[in-house]
């Protein structure tokens, strides 16, 4: 009767889980495997909760790169026209003005967060990348002083591989404000000298350069984790059936043997049954 009760025990339990093994005594080399197989699992899908994170960092950059070409794009627009010499005072003082506006929206661009994290920061990305530390009696920026690190945000995208997902803040924005406030102050220059002006087209064309290289490099690495990560789920439902094999009961088996073992028990406790309704008085007789 124990025996089969134990038996009836043991396939409902399989019913209920879905699974032939439930402890190591059950199969120890199918622990074994499921054990390794839930390794690489975990470590699956760690990697693909890094690569969403990069993912997510990389398009919120280049988003604010995007911005910074067309602050770049409209700022080589106002040097050409303000290189003309027939451009009057009154003239080159409104391209001035909305040529530190620009500036102001850099500044803003260097400061773009993503969630609670400065992109431009590197290690220090509860920080604003830059500051204003003063400003011109007419409010305009006269200098910034940048408040992040040079550190490199990595993180593992494949096993045993790495990539590094921010842009440098430093490298990236001082000379474009450098070279805005060239134009700025050439702009409104007395006297005013039209070759000043122009020798700003040079440097803002080799940042605009270096925003869309920058641009380029971001895209490919975005390419990659895409891949990547198609890669990788690929990967986790190959493992996740193997684990399956390897615990999993075959409902249909577990079925018929449950039915047959419950039958089996049912006409134990039957004949156990017969047995025990003989009395003490049975013997004696």
């Amino acid at each position: 009767m124990q025996s089969n009760l134990k038996r009836l025990s043991d396939l409902q339990k399989k019913a209920v889980t879905t699974k032939r093994v439930t402890k190591p005594e059950d199969d120890p080399f199918a622990v074994e495997q499921s054990l390794g197989f839930r390794t690489r699992l975990k470590a699956n899908e760690t990697t693909i909760r890094n690569i969403g994170m990069s993912y997510d960092w990389l398009n919120a950059t280049d988003a604010a790169l995007g911005d910074l070409d067309t602050v770049l794009t409209r700022a080589k627009s106002l040097a050409l026209q303000g290189a003309n010499e027939t451009l009057g005072a009154e003239g080159r003082q409104a391209l001035a003005s909305e040529v530190n506006g620009l500036l102001e929206q850099t500044l803003a661009i260097s400061n773009t967060n993503h969630g609670d994290n400065y992109l431009f920061s590197g290690f220090k990305v509860d920080t604003e990348a830059f500051a204003v530390t003063s400003r011109l009696p007419n409010g305009w920026i006269d200098t910034l002083a940048y408040q992040g690190d040079s550190g490199q945000i990595v993180r593992e995208v494949e096993p045993g591989i790495d990539m590094t997902v921010n842009v440098n803040g430093d490298t990236q924005f001082n000379n474009i404000f450098s070279t805005l406030k060239d134009l700025r102050d050439a702009l409104t220059a007395s006297p005013f000298d039209g070759n000043n002006v122009s020798v700003t087209m040079d440097p803002l064309i080799a940042e605009l350069d270096n925003t869309l290289n920058t641009q380029a490099i971001i895209g490919t690495k975005v390419r990659r984790l895409d891949a990547t990560e198609e890669r990788l789920n690929s990967a986790g439902v190959g493992i996740q059936s193997l684990l399956s094999k390897a615990e999993d009961a075959d409902m249909a088996e577990v079925v018929s043997d449950l039915n047959q073992q419950q039958f089996i028990y049912q006409t134990a406790l039957s004949v156990n049954g017969q047995v025990l309704r003989r009395s003490l008085l049975d013997f004696l007789g």
